[in-house]
């Protein structure tokens, strides 16, 4: 009878390990890959306190339309853009509050895309994924997905410590990415990005003439999310308690541009409620000031740029930067000036860079 019990026992132990076992290859197949992310989080954690003059906050629009590289090249600023495509106050508050434990801005600029955003977790469960699953830090993964469940108590907390759970019937859209090795920095990661998303160019069918008709549009009275509102407090509080200015910018974006001009003074009032400053090149002055091309300068449904628009608004945001807030010119540090220049010439190589913007 004993030597039953411990033959039981011995085969529910060896069933136990090999379930467990199976659970965590499988685990390691079953979920989504965002390892680019995943490797600017951890190239912006091995940097040295203090890399980086300005962090930049945001949506896809942000992240193809500043290029730190470039505001360097042109004003000597460091920087470093840790935009996220698509938007959700609470997903950019803890990229905040991940990127402040490792770097010490002077100033945060940030779009407030998410301003009048009032959909849940579910409605927007791959963005809070992403973010969750490419945050190194454990502590904060955890934190993150405690306010998700309080948000929205549809969304599994388990299910985001274990994706397989909520991935089980992913099996038919497995490619080969799905069985490399994943949440590791990436060795071809491109720095010389310095976190932007960088469009070529290509052929588009529609645009947007520069015309001052783009700019008007009759007022909203639509309020601003109260829940999106609470968690771009968190991230103004934050950086004003590191004694971090923050900073609104508002970029070329001509597809959505009507809607930003309607809700204009609704936005401006939160802003200016939170002592937030504002730098707003989305006005017909600024963008024929900046020599925007709609043409040249506009991807997709014209909201995001082409590498090109990148630079003309980046070059303009330079300006800004550096008359505006006095941020310092490390273009005659021969240190940082070698690795910045270094980025800069592996992106001319490879992209062809107009000789104005050289």
């Amino acid at each position: 009878m004993k030597k039953r019990s411990i033959k039981l026992a011995v085969k529910t132990g060896v069933f136990i390990l090999g379930f467990c076992f199976l659970f965590l290859q499988f685990q390691k197949v079953l979920h989504y890959r965002w390892n680019d992310l995943y490797s600017a989080n951890i190239w912006l954690k091995t940097q040295p306190r203090g890399a980086y003059d300005v962090l930049y906050f945001g949506t896809s629009e942000l992240k193809a339309s500043v290029f730190p590289t470039a505001i360097f090249r042109y004003s000597g600023v460091t920087g470093f853009n840790c935009s996220v495509t698509n938007k959700t106050a609470a997903t950019m508050y803890y990229q905040l509050e991940y990127a402040l434990r490792y770097q010490d801005p002077k100033l945060v600029c940030c779009d407030f895309s998410a301003l009048y955003d009032n959909n849940s977790p579910s409605e927007h469960e791959t963005i809070y994924r992403k973010v969750v699953d490419t945050l190194p830090d454990r502590d904060l993964q955890w934190d993150m997905i405690k306010n998700i469940k309080k948000m929205d108590p549809e969304q599994s907390a388990l299910s985001y410590w274990f994706p397989m759970l909520r991935y089980h019937s992913m099996w038919n859209e497995l490619s080969e990415e799905n069985f490399e090795k994943d949440y590791v920095y990436d060795e071809e990661y491109k720095v010389y990005e310095t976190g932007s998303l960088l469009i070529r160019r290509g052929e588009k069918e529609n645009f947007y003439d520069i015309t001052p008709e783009i700019w008007e549009a009759a007022p909203s009275d639509e309020p601003v999310s109260a829940s999106s509102a609470e968690w771009y407090d968190k991230f103004i509080a934050l950086c004003h308690e590191k004694d971090i200015t923050v900073a609104a910018v508002f970029i070329p974006a001509l597809g959505t541009t009507q809607d930003k001009v309607a809700r204009w003074e609704t936005t401006k009032a939160y802003l200016e409620s939170r002592g937030v400053e504002i730098i707003d090149l989305n006005t017909y002055e600024a963008a024929q000031n900046m020599g925007f091309r709609p043409s040249e300068d506009l991807a997709d449904d014209n909201t995001h740029m082409f590498y090109t628009g990148s630079l003309r608004t980046s070059l303009a945001l330079s300006r800004v930067l550096t008359e505006r807030y006095g941020l310092p010119d490390h273009r005659g540090e021969e240190e940082t000036a070698a690795q910045w220049g270094a980025y800069w010439e592996e992106f001319c190589e490879e992209y062809e860079v107009p000789e104005d913007f050289r």
